[in-house]
């Protein structure tokens, strides 16, 4: 009878410990997670999402795995993402590109930016305007007063049709009057190059790429397309206090994950990115690059911030006729 007693005993304390075992095997994170970046190593979009990984492998204890997976605006890796497992193993290092014009660009979208993804906004990138060395301008006014007086004669290069230089030119001349032919290469650097020759005129390029050319005297930026002055360069003014109205042209870097992962899951990975974002040392070299972090990242803002986006850029590539 005793026996009996504690072998009832002995089952009833192992039913009761499996689910705890099982729920521990499982808890977020028990695993290497994937990052998947959906463009090319070494840019300014891939060196920001491995400094976040390395952050977060610290925070979570696991390493977080990046792979490059390009292509399409990004929307190859912003599609692979979507379609993961929603378990918070898988996630998107994205950009304005993979979650607002990529899609505005595409006739049948692979997914749908804001329902199909839950997103933490991570970090601003505004854009520069920059101007070859030899054009006789020193600033905004002077710059606005050359093209509108030179119609048709002035052109702007980009890193592709339908790429942010693009559309964010295509902006700058809705807004300012200016009418300037639009000349798309392969990539920013290739641009970047066709702008300090004197290919092109002028050029909507970031603080990160632009800056040390500019410091060297091979190109000259006259403003940036953020709202406020970057601590970067506080010296530049903006193009809003130059007198555009509605010119602002920033890129917004998120971490995408599946929509349906639990919310249980979204809770650590937002509360492990609000510390990473506030990290001093992580601040400082996204500074030296021209970032923004931001650090009280939030699915409900983040969706906003991008559902404002989406809003404001769609009849600018309506306009543009740019397309994937």
């Amino acid at each position: 009878m005793q026996r009996r007693r504690i072998l009832q005993c002995a089952v009833a304390a192992a039913a009761t410990a499996l689910p705890v075992a099982m729920r521990a095997q499982d808890a977020f994170a028990s695993r290497p997670l994937k990052l998947i970046v959906p463009f090319p190593p070494g840019g300014p979009t891939d060196v920001f999402g491995r400094r976040w990984a390395e952050k977060m492998r610290e925070l979570l204890g696991q390493p977080v795995v990046v792979e490059n997976r390009a292509g399409a605006g990004g929307t190859i890796g912003a599609t692979a993402v979507a379609k993961a497992p929603p378990d918070g193993y898988t996630l998107l290092f994205g950009t304005s590109s993979t979650h607002v014009t990529s899609p505005l660009m595409l006739a049948s979208p692979p997914y749908d930016p804001l329902k199909d993804f839950t997103l933490l906004v991570v970090g601003v990138v505004p854009m520069v305007l920059a101007v070859r060395p030899g054009l006789p301008a020193q600033n905004v006014a002077d710059f606005l007063k050359l093209v509108r007086e030179n119609p048709g004669k002035f052109t702007f290069g980009s890193a592709g049709q339908g790429s942010i230089n693009h559309l964010g030119g295509e902006l700058l001349k809705l807004r300012a009057g200016l009418n300037a032919l639009h000349v798309p290469y392969k990539g920013t650097n290739p641009a970047q190059v066709a702008l300090m020759s004197g290919e092109v005129d002028f050029l909507l390029d970031t603080f990160g790429t632009a800056l040390a050319q500019h410091q060297a005297g091979k190109l000259r930026i006259i403003a940036t397309f953020g709202e406020r002055r970057s601590g970067v360069a506080p010296e530049i003014p903006t193009t809003l206090e130059s007198g555009i109205p509605d010119s602002s042209v920033v890129t917004m870097n998120v971490v995408a994950m599946p929509a349906a992962v639990p919310g249980t899951v979204v809770d650590t990975l937002a509360g492990a990115t609000r510390k990473a974002m506030a990290d001093p040392a992580l601040v400082a070299s996204l500074g030296k690059l021209g970032i923004e972090p931001v650090a009280d990242a939030d699915p409900a803002r983040s969706a906003r911030a991008f559902a404002t986006e989406i809003t404001r850029w769609a009849p600018i590539v309506k306009a543009s006729g740019a397309s994937l």
